[in-house]
């Protein structure tokens, strides 16, 4: 990769960001497009989120990704927000257009095609479940209701998180899509019986004593069932359900698409997904 004065510049901040692997395949995305672009990594205290995004504009960088911690307080500073952003209230993407900045959540846009692209599950008027009511949750909820899904269960065991989440897309989306589920095993195994999507958005999974968000026998084999982990490739609930005859997917499709979709917003191209994949999949499963 040449550097040169005309190098277009976007990154990612976050605290720590050492672990990501989006320089590899948005970069690998760059060269694939033939852009002369570059993506880089920043670790940014929170105490010094304010000036550091204040710099985009002054450094002349065409935007910049968003992780932990920062996805909501980033928002203070930013000019604009676009739809799914505000009802979110997170962001993960920011947009440089005439030194102003809009923020984006590609998080759930990022799932919708993942599952559209790799599994060829649609959600128009289809019923999903979320377990989990936190960002990542928020984000794959918020886009179901947007996207016309019939129905969206949302479970918690913060209930208050899901209530919120629920009164959020009932105000500003659609009235009575969003349905709320206690953190009760019989009103959650009713629930799961009428779902033919099952998101699970908890971290649970990542480690292999893990128990599963909720007791695969619940679960439909006619049922879509998509864990946001993705490494390992496979949890226990995956295995699981695959057992049990569902269909099932990783959210390693999810971190690719959200990274494609923000390309395809900072340069107005169409994201070279084959070549961003494969780059995505040799910094994440190789390092298993």
């Amino acid at each position: 990769m040449d550097i040169s004065g005309k190098t277009e510049v976007v990154g990612l901040f976050g605290y720590p960001v050492r672990h990501t692997a989006s320089p590899a395949f948005q970069n690998a995305g760059f060269c694939a497009a033939g852009l002369d672009w570059i993506y880089l990594p920043f670790e940014v205290h929170p105490d010094d989120l304010g000036e550091a995004v204040g710099g985009i504009v002054a450094l002349g960088f065409r935007g910049v990704n968003l992780t932990i911690p920062h996805k909501r307080a980033v928002i203070e500073y930013l000019d604009e927000l676009s739809p799914e952003a505000e009802v979110i209230g997170a962001v993960n993407t920011v947009d440089v257009r005439e030194e102003r900045l809009k923020g984006y959540n590609t998080d759930g846009s990022g799932f919708v095609r993942s599952i559209r692209e790799e599994s060829g599950v649609e959600l128009v008027g289809k019923r999903i479940f979320v377990m989990g009511a936190g960002g990542a949750g928020r984000a794959v909820a918020v886009q179901a209701a947007l996207d016309g899904a019939g129905a969206v269960f949302v479970c918690d065991r913060d209930e208050g998180r899901s209530q919120s989440l629920v009164s959020a897309i009932g105000g500003r989306i659609r009235p009575g899509v969003a349905k709320l589920v206690p953190f009760d095993h019989a009103l959650i195994r009713d629930a799961l019986g009428g779902a033919e999507i099952f998101v699970d958005a908890t971290p649970l999974g990542m480690k292999p004593e893990d128990p599963t968000s909720v007791n695969v026998d619940w679960l439909s084999p006619d049922t879509f069932v998509y864990d946001l982990v993705y490494n390992p490739p496979e949890t226990p609930l995956l295995l699981a359900a695959k057992q049990r005859g569902c269909r099932t997917q990783n959210g390693l499709g999810m971190l690719l698409y959200q990274g494609c979709i923000a390309f395809e917003i900072w340069t107005g191209l169409s994201a070279p997904v084959e070549e961003m994949r494969n780059a995505l999949h040799k910094a994440v499963l190789g390092k298993r």
